[in-house]
């Protein structure tokens, strides 16, 4: 079958046809309208049907490519990692201002993006990537070992242990959605991405006031914290650091919706 009916008979969206078609292909997306006419090996329209048919399922095409962009670098993904977003990336942006010499704690690390992509931008004198899940750690350590990235790498549930260690800034995107909310996000999302990074309690809120505690326990003087937050949380969040932090702030993303709280401690 010729390159041009792959795609037309994918039965999926066409821009994830042609990124997943290109993945199958090994080129370059935009390589694909050179090879419209051109005929694919019986292999890869196997391998490409076989993607299209997962990804009518709802599945991520990160997690049939097993990879995602986030601040210009390529991250490792998989179903044990939530998706980087780009919303995500106002928080590094602020970081890497704090994190020069700096020991950076990422909590909820998931895939590692943000202490990664922070340490890529600002010589940190060290840097750990913390997370509850095994599976987690382990997709953390190959990105830090993609991007040539020196890190420490704890197991820890913040809702149960303590932060071991003192560190000078500590960043976190916790699971912040509503217990309830959770069946009603896109299939993508409800269906596929692992729930223990999702929910954040019956009102989104559970892990900020245990994770703002214990860093005040864990961050050294003057040192900063930083938190993702959904758009609708910057208030409570913000009044939640208040008493441990200075200097607060709520850093709104792309799309101007409060999307970060961050700190000084007190």
């Amino acid at each position: 079958m010729v390159i041009r009916s792959l795609l037309q008979d994918a039965g999926i969206p066409r821009l994830d046809a042609e990124i997943l078609l290109a993945f199958t292909l090994g080129v370059p997306r935009e390589k694909l309208l050179f090879l419209y006419n051109e005929t694919a090996a019986e292999e890869t329209a196997a391998a490409f049907s076989a993607l299209c048919q997962k990804r009518k399922t709802g599945c991520p095409v990160a997690y049939l490519l097993g990879e995602r962009e986030f601040f210009s670098l390529p991250f490792y993904v998989n179903e044990n990692t939530l998706i980087p977003r780009p919303d995500t990336e106002i928080l590094v942006e602020w970081a890497i201002g704090k994190a020069e010499g700096k020991r950076v704690l990422d909590l909820c690390c998931g895939t590692g993006c943000i202490g990664i992509a922070t340490a890529r931008n600002a010589a940190v004198s060290s840097l750990t990537l913390a997370d509850i899940s095994p599976g987690a750690l382990s997709v953390a350590q190959k990105n830090a070992d993609r991007h040539c990235t020196p890190a420490a790498f704890l197991q820890l549930d913040i809702l149960k242990d303590s932060i071991l260690g003192q560190f000078d800034l500590i960043l976190s995107n916790p699971p912040y959605i509503e217990t309830d909310v959770i069946p009603t996000l896109e299939k993508d999302v409800c269906h596929f991405e692992p729930h223990l990074a999702l929910d954040g309690g019956a009102d989104g809120l559970d892990f900020y006031p245990v994770i703002i505690e214990k860093a005040f326990s864990a961050l050294s003087p003057d040192g900063w914290l930083g938190l993702e937050i959904g758009y609708t949380q910057g208030k409570a969040v913000s009044e939640m650091m208040e008493p441990f932090f200075d200097n607060v702030q709520v850093l709104p993303d792309l799309a101007g919706n409060p999307r970060a709280v961050v700190g000084r401690k007190k």
